[in-house]
């Protein structure tokens, strides 16, 4: 408030001296813009000081976190023993962000995925599998329950998340050295030679230093599942790719011959130690072909393994697994997506007439087009560009959730974002395509689970 009336004492003062030699005059006016320069600097940088401090307290709500844990001796651990403590180990920033999530809802044409949005995507060659046999977004069960389809050697709950719709599963916190915590989902009854699985994972580490800060995917020949779940590296044959901080994405392959064993990592944007925010959420897609097994991290593809696992390998488990030592500190895992059989957009579409596709996924209550659709949107466009002779009528699906008459607005609006999305950003004429909206007037499954309401959720290309 001091600062405030400065300009005005300063303004009273000059009309008082206009009388004065002109030199007078012309140095309190200097002084007079000044002052008020400097007043409006103060009065800004108080301003956003109050922001600052207002976002922090809005981001710590977002999370519970941890005490920042000491080294053996009680105190700050040396950079040395920061660099000698194993897989995971590290400093993190503290500066957490919330994204959205998927879902659905009522949306507008204005909504559209953006060409820089398909552009950062334009390596993304992943296509889901063309039959959802599981999805799983914990909406049937209770927050602060261990979730009714999964099995742990450690502990779960379902919980909420400020700023993220829907539920998620709590799960990798606060362990002691030595072993690690695996999830194993009651749904996935088999494991067949092409399969894709799809989740979303949110991390909320500290700045506090940690002796391991790791989530990610373990698929072996161990013969159950449920067992060795708190072997890092179960079976005699695996392929293991997990998300930890500093090293980004790190994958493990072992086989019965050691000699063809391997290991490596790739730098992942967003889990460096200047890109890190906790709150961020991390899209994994794991694509399986026979003995190939390719891993994308949002919009990259971090690992493509021609031989992931060894010919005549048969894999009997395919689990979640991390380390994360501190207390208060967690990963949080939804919408996992898992289907089978190898896509052929091709002969679908060409020769049968009728292509249903997953692929196409759109953000939380619009019928804007998530980027991570590119693979698909691409593989569909370099069919119709190659066949220019044929017409194509897009139509939008949905589940039942919601307003029928809702929903059938929000399926034509998505539909007519597809459209939109192959002409403006893959090339396909306009002439070539309609689009049409089904609402939830075509269900492909009536039932009320989580899996059925993923199955009606669908973009269908029909060949006119």
């Amino acid at each position: 408030m001091k600062n405030r009336r400065i300009p005005t004492l300063i303004s009273l003062l000059v009309v008082c001296l206009m009388g004065t030699q002109s030199t007078q005059a012309q140095f309190f006016k200097k002084l007079k813009e000044r002052v008020k320069q400097r007043t409006e600097e103060t009065i800004n940088r108080k301003v956003d000081e109050k922001t600052e401090e207002k976002a922090e307290q809005v981001i710590d709500s977002v999370f519970s976190v941890g005490k920042k844990p000491k080294n053996k001796n009680g105190n700050n651990p040396t950079q040395s023993e920061e660099e000698g403590m194993g897989m995971g180990m590290e400093e993190m920033p503290s500066e957490p962000t919330m994204e959205g999530s998927d879902g659905m809802g009522m949306g507008s044409m204005e909504e559209i995925g953006t060409p820089v949005q398909f552009e950062a995507y334009s390596k993304y060659d992943f296509v889901p599998g063309e039959t959802i046999i599981a999805f799983e977004d914990f909406s049937q069960d209770e927050v602060g329950d261990l979730p009714a389809l999964w099995n742990t050697n450690c502990s779960a709950e379902v919980v909420n998340l400020n700023q993220e719709e829907g539920k998620w599963m709590q799960i990798v916190g606060g362990m002691q050295t030595g072993s690690v915590c695996s999830y194993v989902g009651d749904f996935i009854e088999e494991i067949p030679e092409n399969f894709t699985l799809e989740y979303d994972v949110i991390f909320n580490y500290t700045d506090a230093w940690a002796y391991a800060r790791f989530f990610g995917f373990v698929l072996s020949d161990v013969e159950n599942p449920n067992y060795k779940m708190n072997w890092p590296l179960p079976g005699d044959n695996l392929f293991r790719a997990d998300l930890t901080y500093l090293k980004g994405a790190v994958y493990t392959k072992r086989a019965s011959n050691s000699s063809l064993n391997s290991q490596g990592e790739k730098e992942v944007k967003g889990l460096t130690k200047d890109t890190f925010q906790a709150g961020n959420k991390f899209h994994v897609a794991i694509w399986r072909q026979k003995t190939r097994v390719r891993v994308y991290i949002d919009e990259t593809k971090v690992f493509d393994m021609a031989r992931a696992l060894e010919k005549g390998v048969v894999a009997n488990a395919l689990r979640f697994h991390g380390h994360i030592t501190n207390e208060g500190e967690n990963a949080y895992i939804s919408n996992i997506r898992y289907a089978v059989g190898k896509p052929d957009l091709r002969s679908k579409l060409l020769t049968e007439g009728r292509l249903v596709t997953y692929g196409i996924t759109f953000d939380s209550g619009s019928a804007r087009i998530k980027p991570e659709s590119t693979g698909t949107l691409k593989k569909i466009a370099e069919i119709l560009n190659a066949n220019a002779e044929i017409q194509v009528k897009i139509v939008g699906h949905t589940d039942t959730d919601g307003d029928e008459t809702l929903n059938l607005k929000l399926s034509e609006d998505r539909a007519n974002s597809v459209l939109q999305a192959l002409v403006n950003q893959f090339g396909v004429s306009g002439s070539q395509l309609m689009a049409e909206g089904k609402g939830e007037s075509e269900l492909l499954d009536p039932g009320s689970s989580s899996l059925a309401k993923a199955k009606n959720r669908r973009v269908e290309f029909i060949k006119l």
